[in-house]
């Protein structure tokens, strides 16, 4: 088929409507593309952006692929079973692989491999992939279990200023232990690699590799209260070509929880982040790495 140049832009609504803000980098009041981001709060959500199309096509070849596998060895435990069986029985896995892409057509050549999924082929013009592999371990226990997830997600798109791509690779390790029946402590680690690469606006490149981790205790006396203590240390670097960006980001944090059945719920969290960076505040990059914060001393 065809595939259709987009040109787009960014339309305010109202506050929390949206989903990107923004952030006038170059400080000229004028609202350029290339100044908007993915709002990190709802309050500064004000923009939707919007495709139009063109009357620039380019002939493509699409091809899709979806599959999905989930193994529970834990249906075939039986009463009887041994001690290998049970332990493989706590186990189970969860493979899903998803993609729709478009590659630019040749002459006489059906192009169809979909595990060929490299952003930087010049002749893919349009892709959104996914995959993910989980691995549970006690998924439904109630005082031990802990899961760990792949996931690589990348997507492009064809512009008329040129190519715009996305990708987003992070393992994560969870891991929750119920000490007693008010005591629970909850660790969430997570390292990863988070790329951007745009044709035409080259300061919005960058490939920033992270390592984040979180630890929470809660309390719950009871079904309708619950406090936690929150610690979140996060490490960023900006490893692509000519980046040099770092940052530390150590993040203290309190949350409480109330609900009454059929009556409603209040909740509510509040955090003292610390934030050591090495460079400008006024660029896509130093917006990605301080998720929208500022260098020193921030509350949410």
């Amino acid at each position: 088929g065809m595939e259709l140049k987009k040109e787009y832009s960014y339309i305010e609504v109202s506050p929390g409507q949206g989903v990107y803000t923004w952030k006038d980098y170059n400080n000229d009041g004028i609202k350029q593309l290339n100044e908007f981001e993915i709002a990190q709060f709802a309050d500064q959500a004000i923009y939707i952006r919007v495709f139009t199309p063109t009357n620039t096509y380019v002939k493509v070849n699409r091809d899709q692929f979806s599959y999905s596998m989930y193994l529970r060895p834990s249906v075939f435990k039986r009463e009887n079973s041994g001690k290998a069986t049970n332990f493989i029985a706590r186990f189970a896995t969860q493979t899903v692989y998803r993609v729709d892409k478009k590659t630019m057509a040749q002459q006489n050549v059906l192009h169809f491999n979909p595990f060929d999924v490299n952003p930087t082929d010049t002749l893919l013009t349009s892709m959104t992939y996914n995959f993910r592999q989980a691995l549970f371990f006690n998924q439904s226990a109630q005082v031990f279990g802990f899961d760990y997830t792949f996931q690589d997600n990348r997507n492009k798109q064809l512009l008329t200023n040129g190519y715009e791509s996305k990708e987003l690779q992070t393992h994560e390790l969870r891991i929750r232990w119920n000490l007693s029946k008010s005591w629970g402590v909850f660790i969430n680690s997570v390292t990863g690699n988070k790329i951007n690469t745009s044709q035409y606006f080259f300061q919005r490149n960058y490939n920033i590799a992270y390592y984040e981790t979180e630890s929470k205790i809660s309390f719950q006396p009871s079904t309708s209260f619950r406090l936690s203590a929150i610690y979140k240390r996060t490490q960023k670097e900006n490893i692509a070509s000519g980046g040099f960006q770092k940052a530390n980001i150590d993040d203290f944090g309190t949350e409480i929880r109330y609900n009454q059945l059929t009556k409603g719920s209040l909740s509510a969290r509040a955090n003292y982040i610390l934030i050591d960076y090495n460079d400008s505040e006024n660029s896509p990059v130093a917006f990605e790495m301080l998720n929208a914060l500022k260098t020193g001393n921030n509350i949410t």
